[in-house]
């Protein structure tokens, strides 16, 4: 179990009585602290657990999750202050929020080598910050007696970094930043979370080869000349340059930035006329990047055993000795055509039409007569379209940027119906 509070206080300024401005409706300051805690990992990770199974007849166990006996809660600690308002009447309002979150004793999953009989268990492995702004808008541009004019938008921006990794998290050093990895990711100080750790694409050489980026590295010396050691015994070194190599899994690994995007939000209007009613909602995303998994595999050269894989229209444009491009060249059994790098990643900005709604209302004249109190006729669309880099990408998949073919869209719907009130 575990304590968790909070606290807030708004003061509504427009209420005082030293306050006097008409086109002011509401006027309020607001702000709060409050600590949330997150358990969402499973049940036991404190304790080995071990599978019971049939081993030639006999019952025997086998390792199934190491526990860990030191994790604690992960903490959240939430600070908002903020501004909300309405003025002329109502025509226009909305609300400024700036908030700060550190997140204390961070809970992932910690990777392992093979060799120690587990690939990873779940530990708190550090602290996290989001710093950011939240905004809230609303306006009736035009508001006469048969037709009005509403638009709403919201907008939160912010960012994120591990403030705070223990030493013993700090496995590998990478561009400068010290940290772990898990998967494409690199989990440093002063990174943000989803930070991704990849090869380099150097482009093609004169052959059409596929080139990568690598690290050329010294030993760092000490006073009397000789190469330091760390406390694994491993020769300590330095990067003083960089080349190209077409051997992929010689190439280095480097930090490429993150999925996390610098900010998103959504949009919308509507409009009524007499009885009509329209109103359009749209939400995007702008920056962050997402590895395009499904183009990556679409782009490898046909290995044997490969028989009706799909191949993008792309792979057209592969180097010839006629086409200087910057598309490896076509050859059977090269499997590291498309080898993961940063060739693959792409901008998860998008924008989507998520809602279009358009209806009648008649006349309360005319339904009364029959004993109707209110009738709408209505057709809505759902899902429509989105926007983004590639054809077929959709960015939200995922927070951490991973995108798969497997995933089914939100379902494109239309529909209509009747809406009546006695």
């Amino acid at each position: 179990w575990g304590d968790f509070w909070s606290a807030g206080a708004a003061w509504v300024i427009s209420k005082e009585d030293f306050f006097n401005a008409d086109w002011v409706d509401i006027l309020k300051i607001k702000a709060s602290y409050g600590e949330q805690g997150n358990d969402q990992i499973g049940s036991y990770r404190y304790t080995s657990l071990y599978d019971i199974v049939n081993s030639v007849g006999h019952p025997a166990s086998t390792p199934s999750t190491l526990g860990n006996k030191d994790i604690t809660w992960e903490t959240q600690q939430n600070f908002n202050v903020g501004v909300e308002f309405d003025f002329f009447k109502g025509r226009l309002g909305g609300s400024v929020e700036y908030f700060n979150r550190k997140t204390s004793d961070m809970l992932f999953s910690f990777p392992l080598p093979p060799s120690y009989g587990y690939t990873s268990y779940t530990a708190n492995i550090g602290d996290m910050v989001n710093r950011g702004v939240e905004v809230e808008l609303k306006a009736t541009p035009i508001k006469v007696r048969d037709f009005e004019w509403n638009v709403n938008l919201n907008f939160t921006a912010y960012k994120n970094k591990v403030s705070y990794l223990p030493e013993e998290r700090k496995t590998m050093e990478i561009d400068g930043k010290k940290g772990y990895s898990s998967g494409s990711y690199f989990y440093g100080e002063d990174c943000a979370l989803y930070t991704y750790m990849l090869k380099k694409y150097a482009g093609v050489n004169e052959n059409g080869q596929s080139m990568w980026y690598r690290n050329i590295e010294e030993p760092v010396l000490d006073e009397n000349g000789a190469p330091m050691k760390d406390f694994m015994g491993n020769t300590i070194t330095k990067v003083v340059g960089t080349e190209t190599t077409t051997d992929y899994n010689s190439a280095s690994d480097y930090l490429c930035g993150t999925a996390l995007p610098d900010a998103y939000g959504g949009f919308g209007t509507s409009i009524r006329w007499k009885g009509f009613d329209l109103s359009v909602d749209f939400s995007y995303q702008i920056g962050g990047q997402v590895y395009d998994g499904d183009y990556a595999s679409m782009m490898g050269s046909p290995t044997t055993g490969s028989k009706g894989r799909n191949m993008h229209a792309d792979i057209l444009k592969s180097w010839t000795e006629s086409n200087n491009s910057n598309v490896p060249r076509l050859q059977f059994g090269d499997t590291h055509t498309a080898g993961s790098s940063d060739r693959f990643l792409t901008d998860a900005s998008y924008l989507s039409l998520n809602n279009i709604n358009f209806g009648y209302t008649f006349p309360k004249l005319w339904t009364k007569k029959v004993g109707v109190e209110n009738l709408r006729l209505y057709v809505a669309a759902d899902n429509i379209w989105v926007w983004s880099k590639r054809q077929g990408l959709d960015p939200r998949q995922s927070i951490s940027g991973s995108s798969t073919s497997a995933y089914y869209a939100p379902i494109r719907t239309i529909s209509g119906g009747v809406t009546l009130t006695f």
